[in-house]
C-alpha cells in the first residue's frame, strides 16, 4: 500500500505543477541498471528516452518498507535536451525489495507535456558478504594499483584494485560482494592477483578455499541415525535367534506312530 501511495503521490504531484494531455505511444523510456544492490550501496541508473522532442523532463522515487539510509527517498525530477539522465540511488541498509518507479515526460515547451513514458523496476537489495585475503608485496619497494580478482565456482564475480602496497609489508583487502544466485551448498572461491611482487600467505598469486552458503548438514545427525539403526537390526537379529533357539517341537502325528 506504502508503494501505491508514494507512486500516486509523485505522479500527482509532478501532474500539479504541469499540463498534461499527453500519449505514451508518442515516447519510450529504456533504463540500464543493476537490480541487485549491497545495503548501503549507490549505484548509477541511466534512462534514455526517445521521442519527438526538443525537451524531455524525467523523475524517480523510491517505494520500500524500510527506506532508512536510502536515496532519494523523497521524487526528483529533472530536465534533458536529448533524453538522457542519470540517477544516483543509494539502498536502504536493511535487505528487502524495493521499487524505482521513472516517470519521462515529452515536452512540447517549459510548462506543456506532449506525451508521457513510465517503468517500474524492482531491486533486491541484499546483504553483502565480506571476501577478506591478507596480500603481502615481495619487493624492496612500493607497489602500486594491485588487481585482485575475484571467482566463484569458475565464474568472475568482480575484482578490487589496492592502491598501494608498502615495500615487504602484508596488507589486508576486504572486497564486498552481493551474493546474487548463490544458492545453499559448497562453493569455492578463487582470488588471483594480477601484478608482480605481490603474493598471498601461501606465497602464490593464486588463493583458493572452499565455503558452505546456508545451513550445512548435519553430519552428527547422520552418525547418531546409523547408530540407531544399527542397534534396532542387531536387537532384532538377537529377538529372532532366541525366539528360534527356544522353540520346542509338538508331539508327533498320529500317522508317524
Amino acid at each position: 500500500m506504502k508503494k501505491i501511495i508514494s507512486v500516486l503521490l509523485f505522479t500527482l504531484l509532478f501532474v500539479t505543477f504541469i499540463p498534461t494531455g499527453a500519449h505514451a505511444s508518442q515516447l519510450s523510456i529504456h533504463i540500464d541498471g543493476p537490480t541487485v544492490l549491497g545495503t548501503n550501496q549507490t549505484a548509477q541508473y541511466k534512462v534514455y528516452v526517445e521521442g519527438y522532442f526538443h525537451l524531455f523532463r524525467c523523475g524517480i522515487i523510491m517505494s520500500g518498507y524500510n527506506l532508512t539510509g536510502a536515496k532519494p527517498t523523497n521524487f526528483f525530477v529533472t530536465s534533458s535536451d536529448n533524453g538522457h539522465f542519470v540517477f544516483n540511488v543509494t539502498a536502504p541498509n536493511v535487505p528487502q525489495t524495493i521499487y524505482l518507479y521513472f516517470e519521462a515526460y515529452g515536452m512540447k515547451n517549459s510548462t506543456t507535456i506532449g506525451a508521457r513514458a513510465s517503468r517500474e523496476l524492482s531491486i533486491q537489495v541484499k546483504k553483502a558478504m565480506d571476501i577478506k585475503v591478507k596480500i603481502k608485496n615481495t619487493e624492496d619497494y612500493d607497489l602500486y594499483n594491485t588487481v585482485l580478482s575475484f571467482y566463484l565456482d569458475g565464474r568472475y564475480i568482480g575484482n578490487t584494485t589496492v592502491n598501494v602496497i608498502k615495500a615487504n609489508s602484508t596488507k589486508d583487502v576486504v572486497y564486498k560482494w552481493i551474493p546474487n544466485g548463490l544458492y545453499d551448498g559448497e562453493h569455492t572461491l578463487t582470488v588471483k592477483i594480477s601484478g608482480k611482487g605481490v603474493v598471498f600467505e601461501n606465497d602464490q598469486q593464486t588463493y583458493q578455499y572452499k565455503f558452505y552458503y546456508g545451513t550445512p548438514p548435519s553430519y552428527d545427525y547422520i552418525t547418531y541415525m546409523s547408530w540407531g539403526l544399527l542397534i534396532i537390526v542387531s536387537t532384532l537379529f538377537a529377538l529372532f535367534f532366541l525366539g528360534k533357539k527356544g522353540k520346542k517341537s509338538g508331539p508327533a502325528p498320529k500317522w508317524k506312530k
